[in-house]
């Protein structure tokens, strides 16, 4: 047993990765990354406007609540019965707005309009797509619509949606342009 087993290390001795293998696998990854981080902001969203939907949704109801019991509709969102925990700022998102609640990044507002329409708001105070919101109308007197919650893109009177007209409530919520347009507000029904 004069010879130990010897394995040869000359295949081994240039092991490695060149430069340009390096390279190429760093592209890749950045190829990846710029692909899959537009998909990654939207189902963020999507998930942040999932959460104020729910909110609009029950302070909707309490609004329309309140109108059974009262024969009128609430004017502040102390008239209501819901939980306020977490909304205690009062940043707007619409600046003509009866009552206004706010959580840093969603701006909740009960709603009485010039051109008629009662209910509450919903709208994003910061982020990507700040300006956007929704709305529950209880009613809105100039096309007849009760109950349906509508997306918005404001274009004036408070924080203004800075993207181009569709980018959020029809890309992202596929989401139909409404066939009447307010000034400051591009509406869309949603599906």
């Amino acid at each position: 047993m004069s010879k130990i087993y010897q394995k040869s290390f000359q295949a081994y001795k240039n092991a490695g990765f060149t430069l340009i293998e390096l390279l190429v696998v760093v592209l890749i990854i950045g190829i990846l990354a710029a692909v899959a981080l537009p998909q990654y902001t939207k189902a963020v969203e999507k998930s942040r406007a999932a959460q104020a939907l729910a909110v609009l949704k029950s302070f909707g109801q309490a609004y329309q609540a309140y109108y059974l019991a009262n024969g009128t509709y609430a004017s502040r969102f102390d008239q209501l019965d819901v939980d306020m925990k977490g909304w205690t700022e009062n940043e707007k998102w619409l600046s003509a707005s009866l009552d206004t609640r706010s959580n840093g990044d969603w701006s909740l507002q009960i709603l009485n309009d010039t051109y008629g329409n009662k209910g509450i708001y919903v709208g994003r105070l910061t982020g990507t797509y700040k300006g956007a919101g929704f709305a529950i109308y209880a009613i809105r007197l100039n096309n007849g619509e009760t109950d349906n919650i509508v997306c918005l893109e404001r274009t004036c009177m408070g924080v203004l949606f800075e993207k181009n007209a569709g980018d959020y409530c029809k890309k992202l919520f596929h989401a139909t342009l409404a066939s009447s347009q307010e000034g400051c507000v591009r509406t869309y029904t949603m599906p």
